[in-house]
């Protein structure tokens, strides 16, 4: 039996009786004395181990609802039935609120047999977190109602300086560990609305007006909106703004103020579906900051869905995975316990919103039922593979430098596989600063540089980069200078650069030895180390990276349709169209095909890109797959309920105006994909591989036969030579795994360090 869609198990029987599986169920209740009447007691709001805010959403399941008044429910042995009364469809649920921090029993008993009760264990954490991505880091500067100057202090060595906090925007200040009351503001549509108003309560034609509940608007004056359940209700828009696990979030869903309403029995307006919408950048802030909000989808709004974000899943603001699952975890549950059920849910985002999606479906699987990335990167680890790459080619004193003007654009592009001189410039410009751990923007804008690591001025202070920003899950070292530094799991270690480009003959071998020896590395530092000595990281390093999921894999995006929106990519960009075929290869690798990933690719020059047609797409995919009831696994489900029009395709206009599809990868269709610097040194198109095993240098092996003629390529005494001196440990071997390469287990927690161990969860099997 396969768990639900959703991560909440409210929409079993009440919603609908979802057949999908993949997402976190409640957990059953047990007793040493079973009760003929109550068969059960459940948690409706999440797994019953991961209850955050001290409140849960209860199900007692009876055999018989009409003896509900018979019925005594008690938290830790205080009677709290007045919570619970027959809800939708006969269901007999509370709201159990005032748990303590820690484990919780929450028991059911019949009036007339009090000794035979069913019991639930709940586990409560703090609403300010964690639960399972492992201590928060310090410092971290709360958010206040306006602007203001706070102190800062490093923990480790007493350090404090001032800075302005982000403003929250909220009335309240916050408690001290950031926690700030909620608020709920309303908007409604009147009747006469205009017919371009926007979907926007902040824009300057919104179609929506403040809606004062204290004095509202007559009846005749709001306008009605049908869902597309059917379901025809008042045009009242609900804003809801809070503080989950130290960030921030935002909600907007179709809600009445004036109805009545509990979670168990929600209002109509709402489909009970979700769009959660994930940030783009790269990002290690350590201040707590608005979600993206305002923020509205007419297409998803006027369907009936929700709208959700928050800042810690905002990429620019949070790179660690674990912290935004955890995060978007406790959000849902806020929501079931808030407004209702949930059926499934979308994500979308761009960038680094992808790399949320994609790295929160593969390692905490069941959070999402759907994405729509576009512009993908498979996450942030391997993305710094190119990143790093690029940067000890082109950067400032990188091997580029070293070679003649006249040869320096043919050679950038042969050794990049890239089509623009310039992409691994944007990479430069734009994320090789984000590595280095004296540049105090990577703790946020404005974070107090006096309090940022110097390697002699402050060599304890805090240190701001995207491996600092993931200690939790990478674990740190004292190196030989004092200094400790999160781990790194960057490799370059037999690594050669520009082999394809030898293959092809585009470079010549004296400048293939020539790179090799002179290419060098960056140290944990961002210092950039010219020569032949390689990165090499610890195996220890590796095992972690992978086991965490910081390595998007195939296993679990399998139980997702994936809609990946791509562009052909202009001159000047790092989001390179590669990367798509980079998902699409670790999907292949996994599950031997790639049926539940589609790539829409667009002519940005003239075609509107198709997010609102992969959106309809989706939710028709999606709730084919809700209504399927078969025994299939649920990767099985989303392959066998593709949508016709669920199909890699390539827009482009037809020169009258309107859209074609010219398919994917044909002459026709402007969407290339080229590759990357690891590719032409002979990688895999999933640039997956942290570190490379290593083989034997041998010049007679295929490694070096010319790839048009087969002839071999002939290297002289003396670069042979050269070369065993840079490969004296061998080179990459790519037909093997990587080192310590794994798929991860999914559902990793780090409360108690790096070294993750295995969330026993209620709903979740592992393979």
């Amino acid at each position: 039996m396969h768990a639900p869609l959703s991560i909440h198990p409210l929409v079993i029987g009440m919603v609908s009786a979802l057949a999908l599986s993949g997402c976190l169920g409640g957990g059953g209740g047990s007793s040493s004395s079973s009760s003929a009447q109550i068969e059960d007691v459940r948690s409706l709001s999440n797994d019953p181990a991961l209850i955050s805010g001290g409140d849960v959403l209860v199900e007692v399941q009876l055999a018989n609802s009409n003896e509900a008044d018979d019925v005594v429910v008690e938290l830790n042995g205080d009677d709290v039935t007045d919570a619970f009364a027959l809800r939708a469809d006969n269901r007999f649920v509370g709201l159990v609120s005032g748990l303590d921090v820690g484990e919780n029993t929450i028991s059911a008993h019949s009036r007339k047999r009090p000794s035979r009760s069913m019991d639930l264990v709940v586990t409560n954490h703090p609403a300010s977190g964690p639960i399972f991505s492992g201590p928060q880091l310090e410092p971290w500067i709360c958010a206040q109602p306006s602007a203001a100057s706070v102190t800062v202090t490093n923990p480790s060595n007493g350090q404090s300086a001032s800075a302005q906090s982000r403003a929250s925007g909220l009335s309240d200040s916050p408690d001290s560990n950031c926690g700030i009351e909620r608020e709920v503001s309303y908007f409604y549509q009147p009747t006469n609305f205009a017919a371009d108003c926007e979907f926007d309560v902040s824009a300057d034609n919104s179609c929506f007006l403040p809606y004062d509940t204290e004095n509202p608007p007559a009846d005749g004056q709001i306008a009605r909106f049908t869902n597309d359940r059917g379901d025809t209700v008042r045009s009242i828009l609900a804003l809801e703004r809070g503080t989950l696990n130290r960030g921030m979030y935002a909600i907007s869903v179709f809600h009445d103020p004036g109805q009545p309403h509990h979670p168990a029995d929600p209002q109509k307006g709402w489909n009970n579906k979700l769009v959660f919408t994930f940030g783009g950048g790269s990002g290690g802030s350590r201040f707590q900051t608005p979600a993206n909000a305002p923020f509205f989808s007419e297409e998803a709004l006027r369907k009936g869905y929700m709208l959700a974000t928050s800042s810690l899943n905002d990429h620019g603001t949070n790179a660690n995975h674990a912290l935004g699952a955890e995060t978007l975890m406790m959000l849902k549950e806020h929501i079931v316990e808030s407004w209702g059920p949930i059926r499934y849910s979308v994500g979308t985002g761009g960038s680094g919103g992808a790399i949320v999606q994609l790295t929160m479906a593969s390692s905490y699987p069941g959070l999402l039922d759907g994405l729509i990335p576009s512009v993908t990167y498979a996450d942030a680890l391997t993305n710094g593979i190119e990143i790093s790459d690029c940067g000890i080619f082109n950067a400032t004193g990188g091997y580029i430098e070293m070679v003649p003007p006249a040869e320096q654009q043919g050679l950038t592009l042969a050794f990049t596989g890239h089509s623009s001189l310039y992409h691994c410039s944007s990479w430069n410009w734009a994320f090789l600063p984000s590595g280095n751990p004296a540049n105090a923007s990577n703790c946020g804008a404005g974070f107090p540089a006096e309090l940022v690591f110097h390697p002699t001025n402050n060599p304890g202070g805090i240190r701001c980069s995207h491996p600092e920003h993931n200690v939790n899950l990478l674990g740190s070292r004292a190196y030989p200078d004092g200094v400790t530094r999160a781990n790194q799991p960057l490799d370059n270690q037999g690594v050669q650069y520009g082999l394809r480009a030898l293959q092809g003959g585009i470079i010549t071998p004296e400048r293939f030895v020539h790179m090799n020896e002179n290419i060098g590395y960056f140290d944990p530092d961002q210092n950039l180390i010219a020569g032949p000595e390689r990165r090499v990281a610890m195996p220890a390093d590796l095992e972690r990276a992978y086991v965490a999921g910081m390595v998007t894999d195939g296993r679990y995006l399998a139980n997702v349709p994936i809609i990946d929106v791509r562009y052909n990519e202009p001159a000047v960009d790092i989001h390179l169209n590669w990367r798509a075929k980079s998902v699409r290869d670790r999907l292949l690798k996994a599950n031997g095909h790639h049926d539940n990933q589609l790539i829409w690719a667009f002519d940005q020059n003239g075609v509107p890109a198709p997010n609102t047609a992969a959106f309809i797409v989706m939710d028709e995919w999606l709730s084919a797959i809700e209504g399927d009831d078969s025994e299939q696994t649920l990767a099985e489900k989303v392959i066998a309920n593709k949508p016709g029009a669920a199909k890699d395709q390539c827009l482009v206009g037809d020169g009258d105006g309107g859209v074609e599809d010219v398919g994917l990868d044909t002459e026709a269709c402007p969407v290339k994909f080229g590759q990357s610097p690891r590719q032409i040194a002979g990688g895999p198109v999933a640039e997956d591989i942290l570190k490379c095993q290593l083989k034997p240098l041998d010049f007679a092996s295929a490694d070096y036969e010319a790839s048009v003629t087969g002839e071999p390529i002939v290297f002289s005494i003396d670069q042979q030579n050269r070369l065993r001196d840079v490969f004296a440990d061998g080179v990459c071997d790519w037909s093997k795994a990587g080192v310590g390469q794994q798929p991860n287990p999914g559902w990793m927690s780090f409360a108690e360090g790096p070294d993750a161990v295995p969330l026993e969860l209620s709903w979740f099997e592992r393979p």
